[in-house]
């Protein structure tokens, strides 16, 4: 991402390839055999932190697979467009070698598929494990208080998570993933969710925005905020605030309720304002120009700052070219 929206070739001819190619190199190797013709990862922790030891976590296949097939892209730009880095990184990875191995396995990992009712398993147990009433550790204002009832080991066998799991998948990944399926497993996994990591509600924020939901959004932000904000526990930052968690509440506001993101090498814009906001303003670069955004609940406008030349991008579902500002108002549902 931060190549394609930048245009950074230098950072990406003295550190990216290499970071991109020697990371596939890891989970070629990581692959297992598993006796049905696919390629598994097992005994992982996947984002789920409450989920030791299990195979074929969907986020890390998922990834794993499309760091896979991002090398092989880069490695053929490279052997066309760069040979002299082409020949200087064959000669440290071996590369030559490896494609033809990473085509075949790439083609082999073993990827998890939308149950009957559009639920994308966790892993490959998940969904088969039993289910035990949660409602008591959702509603305790402290984290870990599942571990008063159970030990680790438990924790393993039921159907319960930390954090955002799948739900990070979606958001990188989105194109993969229909709306059915986004919605559907949304709304099962925040169910069996406890939010005991500073960084899932902020995520389960951002996912409620994509799939429509943006007061669940708002909700989840709000709840986000409390993290170091809220009255309930006024020394949830006696050791420091939750750092990681204030790039969330970013993250929320710009990518959630701001709609910024980009996909496939497009830059897209497709707000969704919160009912409580009259407005939100950011800005940011592209491709280095300055572009500038101001969202309300009639619409979005987009202001080219820099103004060197045009930039395309779509909005909610509009392609447009930004030349000075744009105003594109929102279609009524």
């Amino acid at each position: 991402q931060y190549y394609v929206c930048t245009g950074d070739q230098d950072f990406m001819d003295r550190y990216g390839y290499e970071l991109i190619l020697d990371c596939a190199k890891f989970w070629a190797s990581r692959l297992e055999e598993g006796g049905d013709g696919l390629l598994h990862i097992n005994d992982v922790v996947g984002p789920d932190e409450y989920k030791e030891h299990v195979n074929d976590n969907a986020f890390t296949n998922y990834m794993a697979r499309w760091n896979i097939r991002k090398a092989i892209e880069y490695a053929g730009l490279l052997c066309e467009e760069k040979s002299e880095l082409y020949a200087s990184l064959d000669d440290k990875l071996g590369l030559t070698e490896l494609l033809p191995i990473w085509e075949e396995k790439a083609a082999r990992i073993y990827l998890t598929q939308p149950n009957y009712a559009s639920v994308l398993p966790q892993d490959a147990t998940y969904l088969t494990l039993p289910e035990v009433d949660l409602s008591k550790y959702r509603k305790q204002a402290h984290v870990g208080g599942i571990y008063k009832d159970y030990n680790q080991e438990q924790i393993n066998k039921i159907q319960v998570s930390k954090q955002a799991d799948v739900m990070v998948l979606f958001y990188l990944l989105e194109d993969l993933f229909s709306q059915e399926v986004k919605r559907a497993s949304y709304e099962y996994y925040e169910r069996h969710t406890l939010h005991d990591s500073s960084l899932s509600l902020s995520t389960h924020s951002v996912l409620a925005s994509d799939i429509g939901e943006q007061e669940l959004g708002y909700r989840m932000f709000r709840k986000a905020c409390d993290i170091d904000l809220g009255n309930d526990d006024p020394h949830s930052s006696d050791a420091g605030i939750h750092a990681a968690s204030c790039g969330g509440l970013w993250q929320c506001a710009i990518y959630g309720f701001g709609g910024l993101r980009m996909l496939g090498g497009r830059l897209r814009i497709a707000p969704h304002l919160p009912a409580v906001w009259n407005s939100l303003r950011y800005t940011f670069c592209w491709k280095g120009q300055l572009l500038s955004v101001f969202v309300d609940q009639s619409g979005v406008e987009i202001t080219n700052e820099t103004a060197e030349s045009p930039v395309d991008l779509m909005v909610w579902e509009q392609n447009v070219q930004v030349v000075n500002t744009l105003r594109v108002q929102r279609r009524k549902d």
